[in-house]
């Protein structure tokens, strides 16, 4: 399950990627 998400938090930082601002977002998976 916990590999799971992770593989979910990849997808969205990849949508994220298209936002001003990803490196907030980055901070949280850190």
């Amino acid at each position: 399950a916990k590999y799971n998400q992770l593989l979910r938090i990849e997808e969205e930082l990849d949508f994220t990627a298209q936002y001003p601002g990803p490196s907030a977002f980055y901070n949280i998976k850190r």
